[in-house]
């Protein structure tokens, strides 16, 4: 018995070490915190994904735009381009799912956040093309929020193998903030969200939101999320993971909204904030 505890404790070390070298170095054990989503705030999200999904691939009735845009007085802006389907050289491209606006909606009523997102269909992928409603609308808050960060959300095949792949041009959109994604990484870990890909999809090949709105001195952090965190209509563990996915979102901006000044600031020596491999 003596020899199984002695095995059990030398099996905790090395996870815990092994957590250590994957987080890129030293890491802190975070205190507990409160948990204060409740199922209430789900069902609005819900109502959310299921109108949007209806609207996915219709067409925005005469003297409707297909963007919705919720200002806040935070400083994030957060988009989600990709909501319903945009169209992109020549046809109209699968959407990211409707769970990417919801997202967003619940992030601007939990947080303030400046969010824009899509509920019909665009003639002009935000993400691809630069000349269009949306990326106008974005340069115009750009210009009168003087956001100190923005999260561009999109929905992930279920068959990727990460929960969420940061987009950041290789580093380039962070601008000189690369710390605020550490953070970000932190918020989401500490929620359970634990598998991270690193600029698979970089953000940099076409004319993305990332490139668009880091070149008007705005850090961007491109979020490629996995659809299976992004379906709280589909209830259960699927309403359990979008849960969780929101409260780490919604503790990261509010963290950047209550100190901007902070979000880009270099933690104290010894204090290490995890990072991802490479």
């Amino acid at each position: 018995m003596k020899y199984m505890w002695m095995f059990a404790i030398i099996l905790s070390s090395l996870g815990s070490a092994a957590h250590a070298l994957d987080a890129g170095g030293p890491t802190l054990v975070a205190p507990l915190q409160r948990a204060f989503i409740e199922p209430s705030m789900l069902q609005g999200a819900i109502d959310l994904e299921k109108e949007i999904s209806a609207q996915a691939t219709l067409e925005a009735p005469d003297g409707e735009s297909p963007l919705v845009v919720l200002k806040g007085k935070g400083n994030l802006i957060v988009t989600a381009p990709h909501a319903t389907e945009p169209f992109r050289e020549g046809r109209y491209r699968f959407s990211d799912g409707a769970g990417t606006a919801a997202l967003a909606f619940m992030l601007h009523k939990l947080t303030d956040a400046t969010v824009i997102y899509t509920r019909y269909r665009t003639p002009s992928d935000p993400n691809y093309y630069d000349d269009n409603t949306f990326k106008k609308t974005l340069a115009e808050l750009i210009e009168t929020q003087k956001p100190t960060l923005l999260l561009d959300i999109h929905g992930s095949h279920d068959f990727r193998p990460y929960d969420i792949d940061f987009g950041t041009m290789n580093g380039k959109s962070l601008l000189n903030c690369r710390v605020s994604m550490t953070k970000l990484v932190a918020s989401l870990r500490q929620e359970g969200i634990a598998n991270f890909s690193d600029n698979f999809f970089a953000a940099e090949k076409n004319l993305t939101i990332a490139r668009f709105a880091s070149a008007k001195g705005v850090p961007t952090i491109q979020l490629e999320i996995s659809s299976t965190w992004l379906r709280p209509s589909e209830s259960g563990l699927m309403a359990h993971r979008f849960s969780q996915l929101l409260q780490g979102l919604a503790r990261y901006a509010k963290s950047v909204s209550s100190d901007p000044v902070r979000a880009c600031e270099v933690p104290p020596s010894g204090l290490a904030e995890p990072v991802l491999p490479g």
